[in-house]
């Protein structure tokens, strides 16, 4: 695995986001995110130049249609019809593609190599095996309450290797 990313501060995360969205948001630390497996959520996962996997974030059913509606200002409502149909909607899916890989600048620093996101993968489905052995057991691993106004509450993890 690569050299170890620093890990995204609750500050760091809300203000990205809020300045990403045009919206209030609020970023507080959470339990720990648990999946099941059947359960609905977006793995989103970060390279080194080298193609070492380094970084993957989690966002449950929730937070993967706000960030994605929110971001294009589709109406809240329609998170709520994706959740209660317990899918992630495929508009959403890729607006949230866009999230994240401005998320990217979380893990820059001056002593570790550049990042790059990668991709989205939606759950339940499979993962890569490193990416599945990041979530499972990373060097480093934040989690986090995301409050969005308008949109509500949703979960995210962060992990790095």
């Amino acid at each position: 695995m690569a050299t170890h990313y620093p890990m995204p501060k609750p500050e760091s995360v809300q203000e990205i986001l809020s300045d990403l969205l045009g919206r209030a948001v609020t970023v507080t630390p959470a339990e720990t995110l648990v999946l099941e497996r059947d359960t609905p959520a977006v793995v989103s996962d970060y390279h080194a130049d080298a193609g070492v996997l380094a970084a993957v974030c989690i966002t449950d059913l929730r937070l993967s249609n706000m960030l994605g509606a929110s971001l294009t200002m589709v109406p809240a409502a329609t998170v709520d019809d994706a959740v209660k149909k317990w899918q992630i909607d495929d508009t959403n899916l890729e607006n949230l593609a866009e999230v994240v890989n401005i998320m990217t600048r979380l893990f820059h620093s001056n002593d570790t190599p550049h990042l790059r996101w990668k991709a989205v993968h939606r759950l339940p489905g499979s993962v890569e095996g490193e990416i599945a052995e990041l979530m499972k057991a990373p060097l480093a691993r934040r989690d986090f309450e995301v409050e969005i106004d308008e949109y509500g509450v949703g979960r995210m993890a962060i992990a790095v290797g």
